[in-house]
């Protein structure tokens, strides 16, 4: 390249501070000036008057390189980070309240170094190149798997699950591996999901064997959470521009199979698993089995429906610390108790908000990998606020589900903080990845 061209792109260059789209930029620069250069020789220019022309058509380069800096800069979902500063806030409160009402403030320091490590990882995930994971999918679904299913068959038992305790942290290994599994299978949707029966089968292969892995845990609800996020991915892929079969015909194949064996092992489940029966029938009936296994069910019961919209609930529960789990699975009902329906209002219309914000943030990602990766996300996080909230309200059985940033633990706040950092990241290049791929199909 010609030495006034290469002093021109060199200072363009120096406004930029994205790294990674310097190859492009330069190349997209290299080729207009070389045009004009060639069409200016072609007139008898010799070739340094020619590229001085040339470069001095081009305009300021250090304009230039400012105006290329915004349109390469990386975006923040702010409304997202707001309203996930605002949950925190709100979440810490929350957890307060309940130390100061069990006289267990060590609760309250916890969730405190908690947040500031879930703070640490959404740094972490929205800095990291989400694009360098793609080509290790195949490699990171073998690992994921390995480890599972290791996890599950040599690891502690707590309630005849699966449980994990490394240095004070105790986990459910499903929990804990759902990121990496969104991750691969998002690279595999891209990799498979292109109309090609025998990728589609590999495609659904690969989605059995996490799920099959997580219902020996047994954990049929994060079996569930995890499988619908899956579906979701495998859905976008069919619905994608690089999908070449027929996508209604596989819709309804895919869709119908899946409906088909959900009901065989709900019936299953209600033949052959004990506590998935008793869990079902208590939900149907609580007040015959009050004082048993409908006893938490009656309690979140008599609660919400004595609570006031302001205020403390006048039920013997809140008061007398009755409330099992009060700090964990039923924290919305904790609420609701100890501060009113405004309150709990309040929690959930943060949430509400938070997931439409995700919703449509992934909505916005144009990148294949990347979108695959954001709904996935928002399915796994959302369900875990949906299922919260339902069983808390009696609306559906029991199970251990924990509602984002609210219940205390440390897993779970890391885990949901990763999810979001790894979707703020994606839309954080959402506009350079994009125009990253178009120039080098362009070349």
């Amino acid at each position: 390249m010609n030495t006034y061209a290469s002093d021109f792109i060199e200072t363009v260059l120096g406004q930029i501070k994205y790294k990674k789209a310097h190859a492009s930029i330069t190349v997209e620069l290299q080729n207009h000036i070389s045009e004009q250069a060639e069409g200016y020789m072609a007139e008898s220019m010799g070739e340094d008057e020619a590229f001085c022309k040339a470069v001095a058509q081009m305009g300021n380069p250090a304009e230039i390189g400012k105006r290329l800096h915004k349109t390469h800069k990386p975006k923040t979902e702010w409304s997202i980070m707001l309203l996930l500063g605002a949950i925190v806030v709100f979440g810490l409160y929350i957890i307060s309240i309940y130390s100061s009402l069990y006289f267990d403030y060590s609760i309250f320091y916890k969730q405190v170094f908690f947040a500031g490590l879930g703070i640490c990882a959404i740094i972490l995930f929205y800095f990291f190149d989400y694009t360098k994971l793609e080509k290790y999918s195949i490699p990171l679904y073998f690992v994921t798997s390995l480890l599972l299913l290791l996890a599950i068959m040599f690891g502690s038992k707590m309630q005849g699950r699966a449980y994990i305790q490394i240095w004070g942290f105790g986990f459910i290994p499903s929990f804990v591996a759902i990121p990496l599994i969104l991750i691969f299978y998002a690279g595999l949707v891209k990799k498979w999901c292109d109309g090609n029966v025998g990728n589609l089968l590999k495609l659904i292969g690969a989605s059995g064997l996490p799920l099959f892995i997580i219902l020996l845990e047994p954990s049929l609800i994060y079996c569930s959470i995890v499988g619908v996020g899956l579906l979701t991915m495998f859905t976008f892929g069919i619905c994608g521009g690089n999908y070449k079969g027929n996508r209604r015909k596989t819709l309804i194949i895919i869709y119908g199979s899946l409906c088909a064996l959900v009901f065989l092992i709900f019936v299953y489940v209600l033949s052959n698993i004990p506590y998935g029966t008793e869990r079902f029938t208590v939900f149907l009936n609580p007040q015959r089995y009050a004082r048993g296994a409908g006893y938490t069910n009656v309690v979140l019961d008599n609660i919400l429906s004595s609570s006031k919209f302001l205020g403390s609930s006048e039920s013997t529960y809140i008061s007398g610390n009755g409330l099992p789990s009060a700090n964990s699975e039923f924290i919305f009902t904790f609420v609701v108790g100890s501060l009113g329906w405004l309150f709990g209002i309040l929690l959930i219309v943060l949430l509400g908000l938070i997931i439409l914000r995700l919703f449509v943030a992934a909505s916005k990602v144009r990148h294949e990998y990347g979108k695959y990766l954001c709904v996935g996300i928002c399915c796994v996080f959302s369900l875990q606020v949906i299922v919260n909230l339902l069983m808390n309200l009696g609306l559906c059985p029991i199970f251990n589900v924990a509602l984002p940033f609210f219940s205390y633990g440390g897993a779970s706040y890391l885990f949901n903080m990763a999810l979001i950092g790894l979707l703020l990241g994606v839309y954080r290049r959402k506009d350079i990845i994009e125009k990253l791929e178009r120039n080098s199909l362009s070349q």
